[in-house]
């Protein structure tokens, strides 16, 4: 059953079918190849770890969802140093078979080593390691093994059935989605009920990691133009206590709108469930 509004109508930009015809995984993937020069990936992974570095003793070990994670690995590679079992959901079956394709190692997928070693110098630099050795083959291996057990799914937030967001509830410890809900949400109502789910299904004490650009209305990519729902730091801490979110930490940066997006920064949000649930 499809509950999405008509909020489209009239407007050039593409939206959620259109995503399996129009978008391209590949030319997607191109992007991450050239990440160095992108400075809002520093700014993400830098928070991304921080999260996980600060709140390492409060956070559960076995199960972890990624919703909405399309064909990037990034949040993934954090993930799997922490959790045993990861849940891979997207909309778009390329992206899926992206990252089986790297699963199983297969010659023609794409290559992360440049971005997971980025990730390991951040990691080693805010957790102290000093000299102790922290191998990207180690890693990588984790994530496979966690990737391997939790699976690869489809998600739909537009489908009051779709089969992760219906899932046992309080199962994850940790819920990360990154430049997904603004993407496949076409009205804030539906943005907010979409977190309201994900609280949902986090344990107590739970953490859940947002990623979204902000005040962003499309992004293109193959000379398409993709629907953004404009979010902000108010949208989301609204939609975060209005869920029943608590120690709600917000990290933004300023950018300037470019030739694929017209969105002015770029937000990392953490926050937890409550240890014991309203």
């Amino acid at each position: 059953m499809d509950i999405v509004p008509d909020a489209v109508t009239g407007d050039d930009r593409l939206h959620s079918e259109e995503y399996l015809t129009q978008f391209n995984t590949d030319n997607y993937l191109c992007m991450y190849a050239f990440f160095e020069f992108v400075p809002l990936f520093d700014f993400i992974i830098e928070k991304l770890v921080r999260i996980f570095v600060e709140n390492k003793s409060r956070l559960g070990h076995d199960r972890a969802l990624e919703f909405g994670a399309g064909p990037s690995l990034l949040a993934s590679f954090v993930l799997a140093q922490q959790v045993k079992s990861i849940r891979f959901s997207d909309y778009t079956p390329s992206n899926l078979a992206a990252v089986a394709d790297w699963i199983k190692e297969d010659p023609g997928a794409h290559d992360w080593s440049d971005l997971f070693n980025h990730i390991l110098q951040e990691y080693q630099r805010q957790a102290n390691c000093g000299s102790q050795s922290v191998k990207r083959s180690d890693w990588e291996k984790q994530l496979r093994e966690a990737l391997k057990l939790g699976g690869l799914s489809t998600c739909d937030v537009n489908a009051v059935d779709c089969p992760v967001l219906g899932g046992e509830p309080n199962q994850y410890d940790i819920v990360l989605s990154s430049m997904c809900l603004e993407v496949a949400c076409v009205t804030h109502h539906l943005f907010k009920a979409t977190v309201k789910r994900l609280y949902a299904l986090l344990k107590a004490d739970g953490l859940l990691i947002l990623i979204h650009g902000r005040n962003q209305t499309y992004h293109i990519l193959n000379d398409r133009r993709f629907f953004v729902l404009p979010v902000n730091e108010i949208t989301v801490s609204e939609a975060l206590q209005e869920a029943g979110f608590v120690d709600i930490h917000i990290e933004s940066r300023d950018q300037e709108a470019d030739a694929v997006a017209d969105g002015d920064g770029i937000m990392v949000i953490n926050a937890f469930k409550p240890k014991i649930s309203a």
